[in-house]
């Protein structure tokens, strides 16, 4: 990426054109002429912008009996809640690159994790630094696999045209010492002790080439650090950088790389598995008050094959409320961290000029229809909270509640819109910047979310959430529909799709679903 240096290129040019001039009125009008692009890049709004890796709805600010998340609470009075946000994919890959994008996974390409975007995308940080921004990266922005590319420190997907500077972060991740419950298979803790040799020897450089154990992946385990090891975990290693990068931002120094506005994106992998928390994020939690997601016995008597994945029979009552409150204790957690880089921002003073933005990539499922993880339509796969502050738009509308629909997909433009920058032509998303102004606006042109997978699309529409799973020769699955009445059965237990009484919704949501994903597959 070019920097800053030879991007101010116009002192340069003029000093060429007034070499007949004494050198001295050429030095001072080349000084004046930095000084007014320095003055511009003060006028212009910074961006945090803070996105957390599986992360549901399931947020006390949002209503959530069980989860606290008093960071976020606090940020939600000063910002804009989205209430109605949808991701466009619900896997890392797909999400995270549609965000970046701007645009549908039907139309950029990626739709399974370990995929690249092109180089040539101009992806929402490219587009800020092409317009005079300071980019960077800490942590997980595009897909990383989760654990392994934290316990290796390597960059995933990464798409370097993107950044200025990018950091990855090492860590032990389900290796780190502390109370270690594997609740599919409990004997592998106890080859740990030996892989953290082997990783503390690779960070010395004693071993080349390391790559993350296969024990080490912890997708259903529960890890609680003591609070003095706080400094061994990824996002308070990964808050620890944004701070510090906040620090040189605001120093005042006189170089002008470092008066540039900045884009600083910072990734928290939690609450992504193995579910990581401090015993103080933990205790909060009561194991036996652990709502249990009961299903009734008919449960699967309507659900067709195409929507089934990651379904456990097996795990006992005990081990899913373990699991759901390590997944609690985690998201607590990382809303932790949140808080530190918040209040880090007000102290520095840097709030008023920098528009904050909190999202997570998707949903996940906690046993609910005795399914786990993503990858589905169900609701807690795809419902993610957004918040948005941004100084000028939502001075009037802190704190309020948006309930009209909005996707992740809309984000690159609304950020570009609230920055100033020129729209990006390559976008698909739709601005949100009338809504933070105006909360009860709707959307304009659009009242719904789409949703894709590998097996099928999804739409959210007003009371309704309808799912269509074209037929599947592979694996033999049929074609197949389902249709909730979210206000009704917001659990999503009755599957209405093959009911006479709701054939004209069907038909109406199926035509809409169509449009949408016809038009989601156009490219500009």
């Amino acid at each position: 990426m070019t920097s800053i240096r030879k991007k101010i290129s116009a002192p340069q040019r003029l000093c060429v054109r007034l070499s007949s001039l004494p050198m001295r009125i050429a030095q001072l009008l080349s000084l004046f002429t930095l000084l007014q692009l320095a003055s511009a890049a003060d006028e212009k709004l910074n961006v945090l912008f803070v996105i957390s890796d599986d992360l549901n709805y399931m947020l006390s600010h949002s209503g959530h009996a069980e989860c606290q998340t008093p960071y976020l609470d606090a940020f939600a009075q000063q910002a804009v809640s989205f209430s109605r946000a949808y991701c466009q994919y619900p896997i890392c890959g797909p999400s995270r690159a549609s965000i970046m994008s701007g645009q549908y996974p039907f139309a950029n390409g990626v739709v399974k994790n370990g995929s690249y975007l092109p180089e040539s995308c101009v992806t929402l940080p490219k587009h800020f630094a092409d317009h005079g921004y300071w980019t960077a990266r800490v942590s997980k922005i595009y897909h990383m696999g989760i654990p392994g590319d934290i316990v290796q420190g390597t960059a995933g997907t990464d798409h370097a045209p993107s950044w200025h500077a990018a950091h990855n972060i090492a860590a032990l991740e389900t290796m780190t010492p502390g109370r270690i419950r594997d609740y599919d298979k409990p004997a592998t803790p106890a080859v740990y002790p030996v892989e953290r040799s082997r990783w503390s020897a690779a960070q010395r450089g004693e071993i080349t080439n390391y790559t993350a154990p296969a024990s080490a992946r912890g997708q259903w385990s529960v890890v609680e650090v003591a609070d003095a090891d706080t400094g061994l975990l990824v996002d308070t290693i990964a808050a620890d950088q944004a701070i510090d990068i906040l620090r040189q931002r605001s120093s005042g120094s006189a170089d002008p790389e470092q008066r540039q506005p900045f884009f600083l994106a910072v990734g928290f992998v939690r609450p992504h598995f193995p579910f990581i928390a401090t015993e103080s994020t933990i205790a909060p939690y009561d194991v036996e008050q652990i709502a249990y997601p009961a299903m009734p016995d008919d449960d699967y008597d309507d659900i067709p094959k195409a929507a089934i994945n990651s379904r456990r029979e097996d795990l006992s009552e005990e081990a899913v409320r373990q699991l759901r409150r390590g997944y609690y204790g985690a998201v607590t957690y990382m809303d932790e961290q949140f808080g530190r880089l918040m209040a880090e921002l007000d102290r520095l003073q840097l709030r008023e000029k920098t528009i904050v933005v909190f999202v997570s990539d998707h949903g996940y499922m906690l046993g609910e229809h005795q399914m786990w993880k993503k990858h589905k339509f169900w609701e807690e796969a795809i419902h993610v909270p957004l918040l948005i502050d941004a100084p000028g738009a939502t001075d009037a509308t802190a704190g309020e509640v948006c309930d009209s629909y909005v996707e992740l997909v809309d984000l690159y433009p609304t950020l570009a819109e609230l920055a100033g920058l020129p729209e990006s032509p390559s976008t698909q998303g739709l601005s949100l910047a009338g809504l933070l102004q105006d909360t009860t606006t709707s959307h304009p042109s659009r009242g719904d979310a789409l949703i894709q997978t590998t097996g099928g699309n999804c739409l959210r529409s007003g009371q309704w959430a309808y799912m269509h799973f074209p037929k599947n020769k592979k694996k033999k699955s049929p074609a197949a529909a389902m249709l909730f009445d979210m206000e009704a059965d917001p659990q999503q237990f009755h599957n209405l799709a093959e009911n006479p009484e709701h054939a004209q919704t069907v038909e109406r949501l199926h035509q809409r679903l169509m449009e949408r994903v016809t038009e989601a597959k156009a490219t500009q």
